[in-house]
Formats: C-alpha cells, structure tokens, sequence
C-alpha cells in the first residue's frame, strides 16, 4: 500500500508543472459590451458565448479531476470491484473529455468556416411596421 501511494505521490508531482503552465495564449477576450442595452438575438447569442467560454474550462477540469479519480481509485484499490469502479471512472473521464472537446473543435471548425468570428454581426431580416 505504502509503494502505491508513493508511486501516485510522484505521478502527481511530476504532473504539476503541466498544471501549472495551464494558460490561456492571449488574445482579446469575447466581450458583449456592443450589444448593452438592446435585446436581439446578437445579444442573446452574445451571452451564451460567454457563458459557455465560463463552462467549459471548468467541464473540462471536472474532467480531468474525474479522471484522476479513477486513476487513484484503481490504484489504491485493494479488491477487484474498486479497481473495477475506478477503471469505470478512467474511461468515463476520457469518454467526457472526448465528447466536451470534440464538440468545442467542431464549433470552431463551423465558427471558422463560415466565417463567424468575433467581429462579425450577423443581420437578420426584419419586418417593418
């Protein structure tokens, strides 16, 4: 048990550095402040992308969290049915983390080839009275 956890100890530690470095590379940040005080769907949609610009980072270390769970679970796990519950929670994690960013990489793969950046407003037609 004690080789075990020493073993974890150190799979930790060395993947702090890699923790730690975890930012974002710059940029301008998404911001709706065009769109105060109206109430089309530009700013709906305005501030559903910052919404989940917010979400998703944080789905995806509940991820890795969750996966690191597993991994401890199996690990430590001293009879067949907690390696089994922590093998379920390994693939579970990798599965979550797949689907989150693979559909974050299909948005933008549509975002960028029709052309929808952060610059662009979209008109929708309008009926006049």
């Amino acid at each position: 048990m004690k080789n075990k956890l020493i073993v974890l100890s150190g799979i930790l530690l060395s993947s702090a550095p890699v923790v730690a470095l975890a930012q974002t590379t710059g940029g301008t940040p998404v911001s709706c402040s065009a769109y105060v005080g109206q109430s089309n769907l530009n700013a709906f949609l305005c501030k559903i992308g910052e919404l989940l610009n917010a979400v998703i980072p944080i789905l995806i270390a509940l991820g890795v969290v969750f996966f690191i769970w597993g991994v401890i679970s199996y690990v430590i796990g001293s009879d067949e049915e907690a390696k089994k519950k922590g093998r379920d929670r390994m693939i579970y994690g990798i599965i979550g983390l797949v689907v989150i960013v693979g559909l974050w990489g299909l948005v933008r793969l549509v975002t960028n080839t029709f052309g929808l950046d952060n610059k662009t407003n979209i008109t929708l037609p309008t009926v006049s009275y």
